[in-house]
């Protein structure tokens, strides 16, 4: 390995300085605009001869006007622009040992040509492209001040969950770039809550490979979904914001800023907002550190403050980052009704959970990107958190059994007191190098560390009373203290290396891959008893002690090793239709635990080795329709929770134990999506399906107690786990174009499989939602429609009486209209109707929203909205989860109706005749062309059809 290694550094040095290399085709790069400077998309660029004015190549500029002309040799050229209803233009080129960017193109209107036809500006509300959705912002109009969160609920198939996570066709999105660049590192709720829609441009929705995959030119089986927001062109050399505060009834309150500097491709912004209205406006940095901490529901006090920005030298050396401070109370009140699926009897469970969570998050993520000449990349990315929380919960419960009459089994109290603390930090490293001397020919170093520190102390206490001839309605009692600890330090690396095969413009490559990486975890979790007495026997009042007793049998001090490898070799073939990845990664791994405290409860080193194939296929069929077909084999080791065989009583009644003789299962996933783009009709289509199936799947193994109700769960390998999922998507204009259909329609189909009392149960589930829309956007108005329906169907193989159907239904209205005289009215009223759930849980509810605003000041800059949040105040929150082994209703206690008066002022530095479009001002929007409207100027966006 050390001589490897050290070929590999001497390699490196070798081609990094040295000897004069071979020359190579060049780009020529170039924007083509208009009069005001605003990039033409389809615009026609031909490369010509000097010599006698020859076609040689020939392309359409993209949406902001770019266009690129790939291996060019060295010579002189002439490079000619057009565009229907301007004049052309004409630059002279020469390519010499170099790549070339051109001075902008700027087209003038070309009056004879617009005098003898008619064009009329239609911006696309909807494009889709290879591995992109593109949503023209300004097709959908919505209220002043509004943020980019309000305009993600409006797109078809995006959806934005209570605790503001965002999913895009059923995809969790990771992260919001803005221009191309990370806004904010991972955390996208900080984007779309607290930047303004009058900033965007065009929103796209991308699916990508991950970071290192792009970075290095090796696919590593990782995929994320992002969203890029392309800020407005007159919005990039300036200072722009916004300041907002609003007081309303219940003593409900928001304040919040965005202030933000763009110039030469640089970026720097300042955000900051407190409110109890549950606008979280940062992710909660404490959740998913702690074991007691965490959610989205209920009602949220928070406050945050960050800083991100994004400056340097072009692309050659940048330097960016976020700092951001999060803190939150949430109070949370929850009932539930559980069904356990058995085949012989029925068991309910019901109870009510009051809980406050409280929690401080300082966290900051860094990056320096470096590329000091065309064959050299490196990049640093050093990362610190630190997080606090405290949490106290109050639950009571009750275990029945019986169909028509529940007869009480257990009556429980649980009381949990909780306070933590986390620190985090580390580093990755990434070095990459083209060689001059093979083009095509890469490689790349990575090396990453993380090291994390986890303290929590928690005060339990459980009281059951169980209602049994067996116990003689006996009182058992738990009151203890744990102190858990888990600290681990995390090392990566990998080594990646591309050769082309023959010659590199054929577009045929082989790739390398190594990837080594180790954790050591360590995890204490140490309990103490008060003592607990029943003077007057079992079923007496307790009495507890003060004195605490170490108990070594709850107690664990955990020592994790894990080891794995991943050994990757593959093929890729590029071309201008055809993008095709495909290869296998040999996985050995190794794991390990020791426990101080039990020898016996100490897990043996394990070895596995595991094959996972990939495979990545990209069809271009045409400049706007393509064909993706992805299938991914991915290998999974079980926790070492789940493999611990020691037993977790922090609730008496819900006993978890992990097991030892767990496999590591393997998923295949197979994914498939079309997407196409008609630039005449502006029509979109979009659709896929997705497929996967595991072998030696980890599923819930429980066994219940009829005399208590308690349950006893390990886990267990089972075969026979798939799902199928499909979309479809579709955008059309109607008529003059005002008008526009969309719908989006999805369906899935999974099966589970769980235990219960030792009996394999196998639940299949259908669920189908669909959802079309009807829009119309008229001159300063928008009024859309979208009626819902779901359906889930659920069939269990252990007990037909507890197959069950769900119906949810329902729509939506959205309505916006601006004044002439600055008055912006705007509604939304929403139906929502379940049917199927428990009882007391199915729901009608109607949710209406509406806002009065009027804008004032020069520019109408600010702003005075007098809000009302659920008029009707009919709000409520209810959810469903299917197991295998149970039917879950929950309720949660919501912000229902209130008033609030809000005062905003919105600035600029920009100069006059550089205001951006504000999509709020009269004479803007969907349908203005050239001469349309006061303030019209808008531009045309192609081509009128048949040209």
């Amino acid at each position: 390995m050390q001589g490897l290694i050290r070929k590999i550094l001497v390699l490196i040095i070798l081609t990094s300085t040295g000897a004069t290399l071979p020359a190579y085709a060049y780009s020529i790069k170039g924007k083509v605009l208009d009069s005001e400077g605003l990039g033409l998309p389809q615009a026609s660029v031909r490369l010509l001869s000097a010599k006698d004015s020859t076609q040689l190549k020939a392309i359409v500029s993209k949406d902001d006007g770019s266009f690129t002309f790939p291996n060019i040799n060295n010579g002189r050229y002439i490079m000619e622009a057009s565009y229907v209803g301007f004049s052309k233009a004409y630059q002279s080129v020469r390519v010499k040992d170099a790549n070339v960017t051109l001075p902008d193109f700027k087209l003038n209107d070309d009056a004879k040509s617009l005098g003898e036809i008619t064009v009329t500006g239609v911006r696309t509300p909807i494009k889709v492209m290879q591995d992109t959705v593109e949503f023209a912002a300004d097709a959908y109009k919505t209220t002043p001040n509004a943020v980019v969160e309000d305009l993600l609920k409006r797109l078809p198939g995006v959806e934005v969950g209570s605790d503001g996570k965002i999913t895009a066709n059923g995809k969790s999105v990771s992260k919001i770039l803005v221009d191309g660049k990370e806004f904010f590192s991972d955390d996208p709720t900080v984007a779309s809550k607290n930047l303004p829609v009058n900033m965007v441009d065009k929103l796209q929705v991308v699916d990508r490979k991950s970071d290192l995959a792009r970075l290095t030119g090796v696919d590593d089986g990782e995929d994320e979904t992002v969203i890029n927001l392309t800020v407005k062109k007159g919005m990039k050399n300036g200072w722009f914001g916004t300041v907002e505060g609003g007081y309303g009834t219940d003593k409900r309150y928001k304040g919040n800023f965005n202030i933000n500097r763009f110039w030469n491709d640089n970026q720097i912004t300042f955000l900051g907002n407190i409110n109890n209205i549950n606008e979280l406006g940062f992710s909660d940095g404490t959740a998913g550190r702690f074991r007691r901490f965490g959610g989205s529901n209920g009602i949220t006090t928070s406050r945050n403050f960050g800083l991100n920005f994004n400056v340097g030298n072009k692309e050659i050396f940048r330097v960016g980052g976020n700092v951001m401070y999060s803190g939150s109370k949430r109070d949370t009140r929850q009932t539930s009704d559980r069904q356990y699926l058995f085949p012989d009897s029925v068991s309910y469970s019901n109870s009510e959970r009051d809980a406050i969570d409280r929690g401080h998050n300082v966290r900051a993520d860094f990056r320096v990107q470096w590329n000091p000449d065309s064959s050299n990349t490196f990049e640093f990315r050093p990362n610190f958190s630190f997080n606090q929380n405290k949490s106290n919960s109050h639950e009571t419960g009750l275990i029945s059994a019986g169909d028509a009459l529940r007869s009480p089994v257990t009556e429980t109290l649980n009381k949990d007191y909780t306070k933590g603390t986390s620190f985090e930090a580390g580093g990755r490293l990434i070095y990459n190098h083209k060689f001059s001397s093979k083009k095509g020919r890469a490689l790349s170093l990575f090396v990453n560390y993380r090291f994390s520190n986890v303290r929590e102390k928690s005060d339990s206490y459980s009281w059951n009373k169980f209602y049994s001839a067996l116990l003689n309605d006996s009182i058992d009692l738990w009151d203890q203290y744990s102190n858990n600890r888990t600290w681990s330090n995390n090392i990566a690396t990998r080594v990646t290396w591309t050769e082309p095969l023959g010659n590199p413009s054929k577009g045929n490559f082989l790739t390398f891959a190594y990837r080594f990486s180790y954790k050591w975890n360590n995890a204490d979790k140490l309990t103490y008893d008060h003592p607990v007495e029943f003077p007057d026997g079992f079923g007496g009042e307790p009495v507890i002690g003060d004195e605490l007793n170490y108990n070594k049998d709850l107690s664990n001090r955990f020592r994790n090793d894990y080891m794995d490898q991943d050994i990757r070799v593959g093929y890729k073939k590029v071309t201008s239709a055809i993008n095709f990845e495909g290869g296998l990664s040999l996985v050995p791994q190794m794991s390990k635990s020791i426990d101080l405290e039990v020898a016996e409860r100490s897990i043996p080193i394990r070895h596995t080795l595991n094959m996972a194939p990939y495979m990545r296929f990209r069809w271009k069929r045409s400049k706007s329709s393509s064909l993706n077909i992805d299938y991914r084999g991915r290998n999974s080791q079980p926790s070492m929770a789940q493999l611990q065989n020691v037993e977790d009583r922090s609730d008496p009644l819900r006993i978890v134990q992990g097991n030892p003789n767990l496999k590591p299962s393997f998923t295949h996933n197979l994914g498939v999506r079309f997407q196409d783009f008609n630039m005449n009709a502006q029509r979109s289509i979009m659709a896929f399906v997705n497929a996967s199936t595991t072998q030696n799947s980890i599923v819930s193994f429980t066994e219940f107690d009829p005399s208590t109700g308690g349950q006893r769960t390990t886990y267990k390998n089972v075969n026979g786990v798939w799902n199928v999922m499909g979309m479809n998507m579709i955008s059309l204009p109607l008529r003059n174009r005002e008008f526009n259909f969309t719908n989006h329609l999805m369906l899935r189909y999974n099966r589970s499989i769980g235990f219960n009392n030792g009996l394999r149960n196998v639940s299949n589930s259908i669920n189908a939602n669909l959802s079309p829309g009807f829009s119309w956007r008229p001159d300063n108005a928008q009024f859309e429609i979208r009626p819902t329906y779901g359906i889930q169907y659920v069939k269990n193989s252990v007990r037909t009486s507890s197959n069950n159907t769900v119906h949810n239904y329902g729509g939506r209205f959205d309505a916006t209209y601006y004044t002439p005289f600055g008055l912006v009215v705007g509604t939304d009223l929403q139906y929502t109707a379940t049917s199927g759930y428990a009882a007391g849980y199915d729901s009608k509810v109607w949710m209406w929203n509406a806002s009065l605003s009027y804008q004032f000041l020069s520019g109408r800059n600010a702003t005075v909205t007098l809000r009302a949040y659920d008029l009707l105040g009919q709000r409520s929150n209810i959810s469903r989860s299917v197991t295998a082994n149970y039917i879950d209703d929950t309720r949660y206690n919501s912000l229902t109706r209130y008033f609030m008066l809000t005062l905003s002022y919105k600035f600029n530095t920009f100069k006059k005749g550089e205001q951006p479009n504000d999509r709020n001002q009269r004479g803007f929007g969907p349908g203005f062309g050239p001469g349309h409207g006061p303030g019209g100027g808008g531009r045309p966006q192609g081509p009128p059809p048949g040209m």
